[in-house]
């Protein structure tokens, strides 16, 4: 009950807010202009992420008065919600930053370690890997292993943000499938920060498929990549049965697969990773005559299916 209800507040809140954040947008002209990477004929507001986040800050805030012990000690495993928290809290303030005033993409890069390190110095870490002929402790390999995750799953949904809709319903079929593997294996704790976060997007989501009145800009994909990230951290640590490194990995291996080609595209090129092309896949499929619509729904179909395909390698013991 305390999962629905959450998802429903987030949502009905991000439905109510988006527009507000919209125009609030469209007065200040922080508007997202077409060129470059952006597949978008005229300039969109940006400013979507924060819509997000206050949808998901103040359903976790009602989830926290209904459960006050959402931030104690669980019973079999630490409770990592302090830490995703104190995550989204920075990363809010980083996105802010970058759509505001725009930042360096080497500059972006050091605060988003940043906000890694300090969710992996409250308790987000990956200590251990569960794997079929048993469970390897990682030991000093804990950090760089569990802030390149993070850092990398964020700069992945980022990258996939190209196209109306596109990031929040991959990042929804994530939730979808990390949502059932919380709920079977007893990670109780993270379901209502799952909750809250789908909530988000759906009520997002209602302004951004195409055309999009309203995108979710750095703030927004940074956001979704981090919870997401943390969440796999705490199924491949938590429960009763901690998951496989590669369920998690599955599970986001469109945004995954987008990087790793845009990673070979580029150092094949010679060119630093982060500067912006129209090589990503949903480009590829843009100049194979697809609208964005068809291109989105296909690209979300792949991710639905890797969804299902990484709870079915979660029962594979």
């Amino acid at each position: 009950m305390l999962t629905a209800l959450t998802f429903a507040a987030a949502m009905v809140v991000g439905l109510v807010v988006t527009p507000i954040v919209r125009a609030l947008a469209e007065r200040l002209e922080l508007l997202d202009q077409p060129g470059g990477r952006k597949v978008h004929q005229f300039p969109v507001p940006r400013l979507g992420g924060i819509a997000m986040i206050v949808a998901f800050g103040i359903a976790i805030g009602l989830a926290t008065l209904a459960r006050p012990d959402l931030g104690a000690v669980g019973g079999l495993r630490p409770n990592r919600a302090p830490a995703i928290l104190a995550g989204v809290s920075l990363i809010l303030v980083i996105g802010v930053v970058d759509d505001v005033r725009g930042m360096r993409a080497l500059l972006k890069l050091v605060f988003q370690i940043g906000a890694a390190l300090v969710a992996f110095g409250l308790g987000l870490s990956v200590d251990r890997l569960a794997l079929p002929w048993g469970t390897v402790e990682l030991g000093a390999l804990a950090l760089p292993v569990t802030v390149g995750w993070i850092v990398g799953v964020m700069n992945a949904v980022n990258l996939i943000d190209g196209l109306d809709g596109l990031a929040a319903a991959v990042v929804l079929t994530v939730l979808g499938a990390f949502g059932l593997l919380a709920a079977s294996d007893g990670v109780d704790p993270t379901l209502p920060i799952i909750a809250a976060t789908a909530g988000a997007a759906v009520g997002f989501l209602a302004y951004n498929l195409h055309p999009a009145s309203i995108i979710m800009g750095d703030t927004g994909s940074m956001f979704l990549g981090f919870v997401v990230a943390a969440i796999g951290i705490s199924l491949t640590q938590d429960g009763v049965f901690p998951q496989p490194p590669w369920v998690p990995i599955v599970a986001l291996g469109v945004p995954i697969a987008d990087t790793l080609w845009a990673v070979i595209r580029r150092t094949a090129r010679g060119e630093p990773f982060f500067v912006a092309d129209r090589g990503h896949i949903h480009h590829q499929l843009l100049r194979r005559g697809l609208s964005q619509r068809d291109a989105m729904l296909i690209l979300t179909a792949v991710s639905a299916a890797l969804a299902v395909v990484a709870v079915l390698l979660a029962r594979v013991r």
